[in-house]
Order: structure tokens, then sequence, then C-alpha cells
């Protein structure tokens, strides 16, 4: 079975049906998905920007992924400059 997230564009039916005008215009970084639920004191350490465990059921850092329509990569490292 094969499973897929979809991030920068909303859906209007399961599995498709997406609209140009609703595309992400923006930065999307560092996307984590865990099975269960942070602590108060993990998210507070992610809000401040500090290393915490990356996700189980998605991490950004060993993500695989496909690029569709005008999409830009960036490193983290050249966006603060």
């Amino acid at each position: 079975m094969n499973h897929s997230i979809v991030l920068g564009q909303e859906q209007d039916s399961f599995g498709g049906g997406f609209d140009r005008q609703q595309s992400l215009v923006g930065q999307i970084t560092e996307v984590h998905m865990w099975d269960y639920v942070l602590s108060g004191c993990e998210i507070t350490a992610l809000n401040a920007g500090l290393s915490v465990t990356t996700g189980n059921v998605l991490n950004w850092n060993v993500l695989q992924y496909q690029r569709h329509g005008r999409v830009l990569l960036k490193n983290v490292e050249d966006t603060c400059k």
C-alpha cells in the first residue's frame, strides 16, 4: 500500500482535486509527525528551535519526496542570510 502526505497544497477531494490558486506561497521546513502526543516541554523546545526527537511517522531529515510544479529547494542555512 502506498501512502502519501501532501504539503503546500489543499486537496478538494480524496487523492487529488488540486486548485493551482490554493497552493502555498511560502516556506516549509522541519516537518515531523509522531504517533503520540508530545509533552508540553517537547513542544516548548521545538518552538525555541532546540533539538528534540525527530518524528517517528514523518521525519524531515530522511523524507523521500517528489516535487510537482514550481518548487524551489534551499538549504536552511541560506534562508537566514
